[in-house]
Order: C-alpha cells, then structure tokens, then sequence
C-alpha cells in the first residue's frame, strides 16, 4: 500500500515545490509580519504549505481514505424518510478531514480558515480526489464558504463561516433546475421579502425546486433565485444570491441513482418559503456571484479529474507491472508500454495547466487585494480564459485516461475487483458538471478571439534556453503559433454558426501550444522533463496542423449533416 499521496508523486512535488513562484504569491496574500499573519515571513509560510501536503493530507488521503473507496462506492447514499443516509465510510472521512482542520482551507483566519492560497488548496484537492473522487464533492465544496467570504455581509460572515471552516456545517450549491441547466438565465425558483423589512438585510422567502444538487443536505445552501418582477428584468438580470440555512422548510425530495460517485448524494430539492439571506447586491445573483461561484468549481473539479487521471496511471502501472502473458510482463509489449507513456504524459499536461491557472488565480486576487491595479486586469484576462480551457482538458483526459486504464487492466478491468472500472465511472461526471467540455469551449472560445492570452504567449514564446535542444523544439513550437493567428483572423470573419463549430479545434491549438511551452520551461529545472516535453511537442505539432486545416477549410459539415433533411439526425429530430 501507499503510504503517502503527496511523496509518492513526483510531478505534484516538482509543481509545489520548483515551478510555483511561492514568494510572490504569500507577498500578496499574507500581511507579513502583522499580528494577523502565521508566519514571518515566505519562507516559512512555504515550509508549512509544502509539510501539510505531506502531512496530514497526503497521510490521511493513501492510508484512511483510498481504503474506504470501494466501500463507500458499494453502498452509496440512502434516501430514507426524507433524509440523506451517509455511509460509514464517508462518515469517517468527513470526521478526518474535519480533525485535521481542513475544511476551511481558503478562508481568513478571523473566521477559523487557514487562509491559503487557491493552488494550495487545488494540491490538496487533487490528493483528496486521488483517494476518492467522490469525496471531493465534500472537500471541493469548500468554494460555498469562500463565496460568502467574498461576497456577503459581515454579519453573515460570522454566523456562517467559523462552523463551516471547522466541519460542524457543510455547504452546497443549489443553482440548476430541471429547466435550467446551463440556461442558469431560464431560472424560475422565487425569492420575496415582506414589504415592511430591509431586503438587504432582512429574512426573504424562497419557493421552488432545484434539481441535481451536490450534497444537497447541507446546512448552509446558496441558491440562485428570481427575487424580480420577470416582466421588467427577465433572464439572468433578475436573478439574486441567497444563503439558505437548512431548516424543515428545506426539503430533500430525492436523491439521484448516479452512474458514479456513489459517495456523493445528487438531491433534489424543494424550498417551501424558506428563510434566506441576500448576498450582495439584488439583480446580480447571475452575472456577478453565480460567476464567481463557477469558476472557482471548475478548477476543483479540473483537480478532481487530475486526482483521477493520477489514480488511473498508478493502478494501470501497477497491473502491467504484475500480470504475465506469453511469459513476459505485459508493461514490455510496445503497445502497452505506449499506452502507459501517453497516459503519463498526458495526466502531466493536464496537471501543467490546472496549476498554472491556479497560480495566475492567486496573482490576480492578490493583485486585486493589494490594489495592483494593471497586474489584476493582466491576471484577469488570462484566468478568464485559462480557468474553462484547464476544465475542459483535465476533464475529458481524465476520461479517456480512466478507459485506457481499463484496457490495460483487459477483462480484469471490467470487473468490480479492481478500482478502476470505479474509476472510469467517477470520471464521466467531470465534463459533465459545473458546466459541460461544450459551455466550457464556448466560453474560452470568445475570449480566445479578443486576443487575452496574446499576452501570455508572448511571455512565453520569447522564452530562451540555455540548452540548444529546447531552442530548437521551442522554434518548432514558435512556428507551429502561426496557425493560431491564422485561425483567429479566420474565425473572426465568419458568422457565430461556423465560429461555435471549430470553437473546439481551435481552443485545443490554444491548449497544445500552452502545453508545449510550459513543458519547455519545465524542462530546463528537471531533465527527466525533457524527454516529456519532446514527446508531447513531438505528438502535439501534427495534432495542431490537422487543427489548423480544419478550421481554414470554412466547411461547416456537420451543419450541412444536421440540416440534410434525408440524413439519420435530422430524421430524429422531426
């Protein structure tokens, strides 16, 4: 057995400990040497970040929670007289998790939290999901409590977030609707207040249902609900935050029978004039709280898929390692072997942008807190474009990582007696939920258009090296960037039709580009990054060219399929 999910991976150690600019990031968001702040300085608000991903959360998540998995993943969530039964398993993993002081990870000191910065927490997640992915949906929900931080008042402050940072109260999200998934704008749940109270302030009711959300039996809710007349702000523009306290009024009407995550109730929930309490402005509950809400979900659930791609590698090299055929080990057999390589490398390009957008997330909060004016809007930029494209790649590679682990695993890995038929089952929610791998591509895509990240590319791309051979594949990466400018002048001129069709090649330039430079600068701290950033450069320039060409073509062919009134798809929809 593993001892320890943070020392036993070496790629999560070369990101924490070589390739994150920690002296920047504590600078921003520690007040050093205020009375306020732990530690005296960066250096040692590193060594106690770097000590906990050890211990407790690397300890805690190979020798508590990976062994409980396959339990809590058995048994499931029980709907029972209108409450949710947890699993034994899943009990003792919110207790650790809880007595290792964990659960308010992100939130100020004064409130009880640790205060740590988001690519500390994103690590920490990572690890979590490794063990269970499933109890990431507790441990990731930590993004309710930093919501309230941010936004809400200081009295709500302080009612909710000292019990929620020491694991008494859990949160969720109820945002979606049976008719409103990601259409959030089509929301129809109510919020009123009584004529005679401070609606800022006083106690709203909220009527409605919502469907498919996490953890649903949580203490402390954030809905989404229309607390505007419909006839003068319809869509999104009517739409407010509110925290809902659990109370009778709040009730579990069901829980989903999920595919995976067994260890994670899916509830359906009825509001039967609930109390709830405004959050923020009125009107702003879409565009402004829901935003920052997502966001924040997305780069967990880009961790979480990380967690399972890790997983999946480490079970499918532990199997090639031991099964025999034809009297050798099958991890010897060429095509098996290049099997694992890719799913190495890919899980290590997947991690390569999530912490990259991670760090450039801390930047820019820290920019905004300092009231680094040009430094915030530079990070913003790139973490708006950055923030879905790392979603999206983490989420479906964790897909396609979690079935190649199955191959290699043959008949034995359609069975329930190894982990990761469990593990390919947690993975096709990721590009699911907290926005699809398409709303994901659409977002990036406008933004990608606008040009925020041309700055970063020319960070990146004006990058040398003291050795010749990441020059030269540099160069070949330099040349290969053409075609995302040819691409975007383009795009540009076509109609939003053709635009929503190659949005994906066009995001996965974005993403093999990003990728390879990264690589390259990872490379020059550690040499087994070289033979890395080869193969994936090496695998990544065809893939780009292929892209290219499609985009380039103008032929918007699965609009002419779609329309072709003889064709299978279009016959369906009459």
């Amino acid at each position: 057995m593993i001892e320890n999910f943070y020392s036993d991976n070496e790629d999560l150690k070369f990101h924490m400990e070589k390739m994150v600019d920690w002296k920047k990031i504590v600078q921003l968001k520690e007040n050093l040497g205020s009375s306020d702040c732990n530690y005296e300085n960066a250096e040692e608000a590193l060594k106690t970040y770097l000590e906990m991903l050890q211990d407790p959360i690397g300890e805690i998540a190979a020798k508590r929670i990976a062994p409980r998995a396959a339990e809590v993943d058995k048994i499931g969530c029980a709907y029972e007289n209108g409450e949710v039964k947890f699993p034994d398993g899943l009990k003792k993993n919110i207790q650790d998790l809880t007595d290792a002081q964990l659960m308010g990870i992100t939130i100020p000191t004064r409130y009880g939290g640790l205060n740590m910065p988001k690519i500390f927490y994103v690590a920490a997640t990572e690890i979590i999901s490794r063990a269970d992915a499933s109890l990431m949906n507790f441990f990731g929900l930590q993004g309710i409590a930093e919501t309230i931080s941010v936004f809400a008042s200081e009295e709500l402050k302080q009612k909710y977030l000292p019990k929620m940072c020491s694991g008494e109260w859990t949160g969720a999200m109820a945002l979606t609707e049976a008719d409103a998934g990601s259409d959030l704008g089509a929301v129809m749940c109510k919020a009123e207040i009584d004529a005679s109270q401070n609606p800022e302030t006083g106690e709203w009711k909220i009527k409605g249902t919502k469907r498919f959300i996490t953890n649903g039996c949580g203490d402390v809710i954030l809905v989404l609900a229309r607390s505007e007349d419909p006839q003068k702000y319809g869509g999104g523009r009517g739409l407010s935050f509110f925290i809902v306290p659990k109370t009778p009024a709040v009730k579990v009407r069901r829980i989903e029978h999920k595919l995976g995550i067994h260890g994670s109730p899916t509830c359906e929930l009825y509001f039967d004039n609930a109390p709830g309490y405004l959050v923020g402005q009125r009107g702003r509950g879409l565009a402004k709280y829901t935003a920052w809400l997502m966001a924040a979900a997305r780069l967990t659930v880009a961790a979480q898929a990380v967690g399972i791609c890790q997983a999946a590698v480490a079970e499918a090299v532990k199997y090639a390692n031991e099964r025999e055929q034809f009297g050798k080990k099958i991890k010897e057999f060429s095509q098996v072997a290049d099997m694992l390589i890719d799913m190495q490398v890919y899980t290590e390009a997947a991690r390569t942008l999530l912490y990259v957008t991670s760090q450039i997330i801390d930047l820019q909060e820290g920019a905004e807190m300092r009231g680094i004016k040009e430094d915030e809007r530079k990070y913003s930029k790139f973490a708006d474009v950055l923030t879905p494209l790392a979603k999206y790649y983490a989420c479906e590679l964790c897909n396609k990582i979690s079935s190649d682990a199955i191959q290699i695993h043959g008949g034995n890995g359609f069975t329930t007696e190894y982990p990761v038929e469990r593990l390919y089952r947690d993975a096709r929610i990721t590009n699911i939920y907290e926005g699809t791998s398409q709303i994901q591509v659409n977002w990036a895509i406008l933004r990608i258009l606008k040009g925020d990240l041309d700055e970063l590319f020319k960070e990146l791309s004006g990058k040398r090296y003291a050795q010749a051979d990441l020059n030269a594949l540099s160069d070949k990466v330099r040349k290969s960037q053409e075609a995302l400018k040819e691409c975007v002048e383009f795009v540009k001129g076509k109609e939003t039709e053709y635009r929503d069709v190659v949005a994906k090649k066009v995001c996965d330039i974005v993403v093999d580009l990003l990728v390879s430079y990264l690589f390259l600068a990872q490379a020059e701290k550690w040499d087994y990054k070289r033979k890395v950033a080869k193969k994936f450069i090496q695998d990544a320039l065809p893939r780009i060219e292929l892209n290219r060409q499609y985009v380039l073509s103008g032929n918007g062919l699965e609009l002419d399929i779609l329309n072709q009134q003889d064709s299978p798809v279009a016959a369906g929809s009459r």
